[in-house]
């Protein structure tokens, strides 16, 4: 197992409680299979019947849905060790968003179909602790999805953006490639025109809300984000 495999897992939350030791025969029992896809190639399809979860090894992916006007909203942007599909892959079921490699990246696939094979968990017992953290993941994701909801609900694009920053200073976001969105994909993430991002960021820039250092935000008036 290489060394970025090795990185990738102990930040995935589907790897929590699972000593770094027990990692091969853990991805030997789940039938983990690695794949590299190049900068804009599709990695999930919507209506692909998906039966396995990615965690990112290298690069980054984003994860997004579509209205029926083919209008399209991130639902969340990943970086290593961060995964995706394992809520369609336990469902069974065919995909709702569309999941794409933003640059060249490489994914471990794990069949998640196997936690569920006494075969699986009598061989590799630490795959009764990836499940768990499925759970635990499902839940998490579940709370994340309330949030955008609630976010997309706000009528004007600051509310839209003061809720963002307090879910991402809060260590609520998906993963921590959410930090280095630019302004094309926060606008995307937002459901927002990117020229009207940025007009309302400078805005917040000069009222010294916010400091803007290329693509990162930082906010400098805590009072904003509680207000």
């Amino acid at each position: 197992m290489d060394d970025v495999i090795m990185r990738a897992l102990r930040r995935s939350s589907l790897f929590d409680g699972i000593d770094s030791g027990a990692f091969g025969e853990t991805l030997e029992g789940l039938g983990a299979t690695a794949r590299t896809y190049s900068a804009g190639e599709f990695l999930i399809c919507i209506g692909e019947q998906v039966r396995r979860a990615g965690i990112v090894l290298e690069g980054r992916i984003r994860i997004d849905f579509y209205d029926e006007a083919g209008n399209a909203s991130t639902v969340a942007n990943m970086g290593m060790g961060g995964t995706f599909g394992e809520a369609i892959a336990c469902a069974e079921d065919s995909s709702i968003v569309q999941v794409e490699a933003v640059g060249d990246c490489r994914v471990l696939w794990l069949d998640m179909g196997r936690l569920t094979s006494q075969r699986t968990l009598a061989k590799s017992p630490c795959a009764g602790v990836v499940m768990m953290n499925t759970l635990r993941m499902l839940a998490r994701k579940n709370m994340m999805l309330n949030r955008k909801m609630q976010m997309l609900a706000q009528k004007r694009m600051r509310d839209r953006i003061k809720l963002y920053l307090l879910v991402r200073d809060a260590g609520n976001a998906t993963d921590n490639a959410d930090k280095d969105m630019n302004r094309s994909d926060l606008a995307r993430y937002l459901s927002v025109d990117r020229s009207a991002l940025s007009r309302e960021l400078s805005r917040m820039r000069d009222e010294g809300l916010v400091m803007l250092d290329g693509t990162q935000i930082k906010v400098l008036d805590r009072r904003f984000l509680e207000a």
